[in-house]
């Protein structure tokens, strides 16, 4: 379950984080000594699990003794530990200490995230894993000796910029910008960029590295020296460059200064679009360069080319940072990841997609799985309503629908959708249901106390429940939501497929009620996209309201020798008592069939003709 999480501190870095738990769904609370700035009163505080200090450091020690005792995990976030840890070591809370390298307007992509001292509460986990989904570059550094790394990586880097500013101050004028370089202009910006922040942190941070800045100092007095000598200056270069070598790409860094200028004639505007255009096509083809590495490693891991639940989340994030249309920077964003999913299947040589009724490890997926063999190609959706909308729309080449189950018969929504959509059957495939009682650990039954399923899946398994178990039912939306809400002393009732993927101990297999409990599923695609062809048509029809009307229908297979391997009635929703028939029969109707059909109903529409798939081929 994800737990609550209040942001102590309200400034920009508070914000930064309210905004990352916000978008993920965590419930999230902001406290601020500002009033103005507090989503939450300060006796509210202490009902959450998860406490984000987000406070000036020399604020530190006075915000922990304001939060009332409680349970809750501190997280720090400050920059020097040795200035922090002494509160928080005498506070009796449990706390993770974390170092985030970057700004509050900072992308967490790519960003370092150091981790300097654990609690080993769950709680820290689930923190520290959504950084590590959104692609922060998670490292660890103990308490002695984090603040003397930070004395050469922030120290010294600030100090240089500061020393420039404070050197050029009174020869510097903003107007030679115009004479600039991009290093140079790139180092003002940077300069700019501290001296207009709040000057205790780097007040601290200079502090920090007060011995290593006197090193520095001397160091460049004898560096000074050697560039008097052309030898010795060229061997220096030398040695330096084997060691700085990382220059690949750096022109990105220079060039992506100028979308950082401002400027007001309009021929330099045009020239400031040219050059922003220009890099947001190199960043495009830098970020499918990327995609094409991910799908590799998709392919090692069997993982999905698309996966909805982290595409909203980034999308969310994006939305959040921006005051532009949030309707336009939508579509802006599926594009580009519609171009880097394109190139993903490009690279791994798949052609077609099948949707599939989700999340990863339901039964649907494992039908998927016997089909295509991989879950690369695979389009998770919410509903089925979903899966048939995206095979209509072209954003799914099929789709794997559920028909009926020989425990709960037909799907009615699926039924329903099928006539109303511009799709077609155009196969078949069963799959026998098999419920697992699943944990994260080894207990007897009896140790139980909670079981979360789909509401479904413990009514096919209320038998096993009754006689094994005494432990409260908690229904839930869907397999992965059940899983979420595991902890040591509960249960679900998931697939075998499900508990493999997410590394839960099976306590019993087979535990359904019915034994023959098998789904049947058809596979649709946008209509008239292929040949239909098959020994089976499923079809819809209407007939007149009057006696015998339906046996008339009825008469035309019986007269042909045409079995019929399902009939239902579904309401036509144009007036109380009007009905619409769907059937399934094992021909391929010919066009004399089709005619004498015509003869005795008001209407027909063919949804499919089909026979039963074994493998589906999306690489073809």
């Amino acid at each position: 379950m994800k737990p609550g999480i209040l942001i102590y501190g309200m400034g920009r870095m508070g914000k930064f984080f309210y905004d990352f738990f916000f978008s993920r769904g965590y419930d999230v609370a902001g406290y601020d000594v500002v009033p103005e700035r507090r989503t939450i009163e300060e006796d509210k505080i202490e009902s959450y699990d998860v406490i984000f200090l987000c406070v000036p450091m020399q604020a530190v020690g006075d915000a922990i003794a304001r939060i009332p005792r409680s349970s809750a995990l501190i997280v720090d976030i400050s920059s020097i530990k040795g200035f922090v840890l002494p509160y928080l070591d005498a506070s009796g809370f449990d706390y993770l200490s974390i170092h985030p390298m970057f700004g509050p307007d900072s992308e967490i992509g790519l960003s370092n995230i150091i981790v300097v001292k654990k609690s080993g509460r769950k709680e820290e986990e689930v923190i520290l894993e959504e950084f590590r989904k959104a692609g922060a570059v998670l490292s660890e550094l103990p308490p002695e000796k984090h603040d003397a790394k930070m004395a050469e990586i922030q120290g010294l880097a600030h100090f240089l910029l500061v020393g420039m500013a404070h050197f050029l101050a009174e020869r510097f004028d903003r107007e030679d910008l115009k004479y600039a370089s991009p290093i140079f202009a790139t180092l003002y910006k940077l300069s700019s960029r501290i001296l207009n922040q709040d000057w205790r942190m780097y007040y601290y941070i200079q502090k920090n590295a007060e011995i290593l800045r006197r090193e520095f100092i001397k160091s460049l007095a004898d560096l000074d020296a050697k560039f008097s000598d052309e030898e010795k200056f060229r061997k220096l270069f030398e040695e330096l460059g084997s060691k700085f070598d990382d220059y690949g790409n750096s022109t990105l860094i220079l060039d992506a200064c100028k979308a950082t200028w401002d400027v007001s004639t309009i021929e330099l505007l045009r020239g400031y679009i040219r050059a922003v255009d220009s890099l947001i096509l190199r960043l495009l083809e830098r970020r499918t360069q990327a995609g094409r590495k991910i799908a590799l490693h998709k392919r090692d891991r069997n993982e999905p080319i698309e996966i909805a639940d982290l595409e909203e989340v980034k999308i969310k994030d994006l939305l959040l940072r921006t005051s532009l249309n949030p309707i336009y920077v939508q579509d802006i964003f599926e594009n580009i990841m519609g171009l880097t999913k394109e190139e993903e299947y490009r690279v791994l040589g798949i052609k077609k997609t099948l949707a599939v009724l989700g999340p990863a490890g339901s039964f649907s997926e494992e039908a998927a799985l016997k089909l295509v063999g991989s879950r690369l190609p695979l389009k998770y959706c919410a509903t089925t309503d979903e899966i048939i909308k995206c095979v209509e729309n072209g954003s799914a080449d099929y789709g794997l629908v559920p028909i009926e189950n020989s425990v709960n018969g037909t799907v009615i929504s699926v039924l329903d959708a099928l006539l109303n959509h511009d799709v077609e059957v155009f196969g078949e495939t069963t799959l026998e249901i098999v419920h697992c009682l699943a944990a994260r650990r080894y207990m007897p039954l009896k140790e139980i106390r909670v079981v979360y399923s789909h509401p479904q899946a413990i009514a096919q398994c209320m038998g096993f429940i009754n006689n094994y178990l005494k432990a409260e039912l908690r229904y839930t939306s869907s397999t992965s939501d059940a899983i979420a809400l595991l902890d040591d002393y509960s249960a679900a009732i998931v697939s075998e497929n499900a508990a493999k993927l997410h590394k839960l101990y099976v306590l019993r297999k087979g535990i359904q009620d019915a034994k023959a409990n098998t789904t049947r599923f058809y596979l649709i695609r946008k209509k008239g996209s292929g040949e239909m062809r098959g020994s089976i048509t499923s079809l819809f029809f209407g007939v007149e309201d009057r006696p015998g009307a339906l046996k008339d229908v009825l008469e035309v297979f019986y007269r042909k020798g045409i079995n019929m391997r399902k009939l239902e009635s579904r309401p036509a929703r144009t007036g109380l008592g009007d009905y619409v028939f769907f059937v399934e029969v094992e021909k391929d109707l010919s066009s004399e069939d089709l005619r004498e059909l015509r003869n005795v109903t008001t209407f027909y529409h063919i949804v499919g003709v089909f026979d039963r798939v074994e493998r589906l081929d999306l690489w073809g």
